[in-house]
């Protein structure tokens, strides 16, 4: 397990006075990279074979979001390692100990040089790994609704919005698929399943699916009509999984 902790600060900070949750899922998503960085034989051994991890597919379910100058530990466990997919859990308390957010994350294993997916032998990670939190895990994959969608203003990814691997950021794919949802939305549930990374100069189109009362689902798409990422908002009861440690 690795953990880090942090002060919610202004600039990650909404109108509402709570952690906005794009700036939520790029604090779990420094702590996993932090957490990468630490194994050294792992990281040795992603070199050493040309591979890389790319986020798969992610759901947070959310409790609560803390508040501005609310003292947060975020953690992360790797918990398992399938085929081509590696397994983590990532959760944010306060500084009670209580839960906040808690999510499920999915990387895939990538072949720099071969240019696809592939499978890895848990031996050969050199990882210890951890006991998850209980959680209730949906399916990684999102459907799309086959009825036409709303479509929002488009984003135009700049330079400023990449990451080291020169793609889009994934929190900005929660912060694209969040404006276009109507401003009184609410949810404790979010899922997104990454499909193809968007570059400098790509335009990101939010398609919003209205699934449920409570249920919405945007498929940000490229200027071809493929998808970069698919986000579904919905509710559930959440609290089943609270675990405390």
């Amino acid at each position: 397990m690795y953990q880090m902790e942090n002060m919610v600060p202004f600039t990650r900070t909404g109108a509402d006075g709570r952690l906005k949750l794009h700036e939520a899922v790029a604090m779990m998503m420094d702590c996993c990279q932090f957490q990468e960085y630490q194994e050294r034989e792992f990281c040795r051994y992603l070199r050493t074979n040309h591979l890389a991890i790319f986020l798969f597919s992610i759901q947070i379910d959310i409790l609560r979001l803390p508040e501005f100058r609310e003292t947060v530990r975020t953690a992360v466990k790797i918990y398992g390692c399938k085929s081509i997919y590696g397994l983590r859990r990532i959760t944010m308390r306060d500084a009670a100990n209580r839960l906040c957010l808690i999510a499920n994350a999915t990387g895939a294993f990538f072949d720099l040089k071969a240019g696809k997916a592939v499978k890895l032998d848990p031996a050969d990670l050199h990882v210890d790994f951890d006991e998850a939190e209980p959680m209730e895990c949906l399916p990684r994959k999102i459907p799309i609704p086959p009825a036409a969608g709303t479509e929002m203003p488009a984003f135009t990814v700049h330079r400023s919005d990449l990451d080291l691997n020169g793609h889009l950021t994934s929190p900005l794919y929660f912060a694209i698929a969040g404006n276009a949802l109507p401003q009184d939305f609410r949810c404790n549930r979010v899922r997104v399943e990454y499909k193809k990374q968007a570059k400098s100069g790509e335009v990101v189109i939010p398609v919003v699916h209205h699934v449920a009362p409570a249920a919405m689902v945007v498929d940000m798409r490229g200027a071809d009509g493929g998808s970069f990422a698919v986000a579904e908002y919905s509710n559930a009861d959440v609290r089943a999984c609270l675990s405390e440690e």
